[in-house]
């Protein structure tokens, strides 16, 4: 592999890795959120925003 092709590579590597991250993290704070929201609800509290 010539050096510009490894750096193509390398790139899509990154971004495609960094796409995965982004989306497992909003996809844990939507569960997160979920979670205190039924908290609340169990625990009869009212949403204070």
């Amino acid at each position: 592999m010539s050096g510009q092709t490894y750096l193509i590579a390398a790139y899509l590597g990154m971004i495609g890795a960094l796409s995965l991250w982004t989306w497992t993290v909003f996809a844990r704070s939507k569960t997160l959120e979920a979670k205190i929201a039924s908290l609340e609800k169990a625990l009869g509290k009212e949403e204070s925003e």
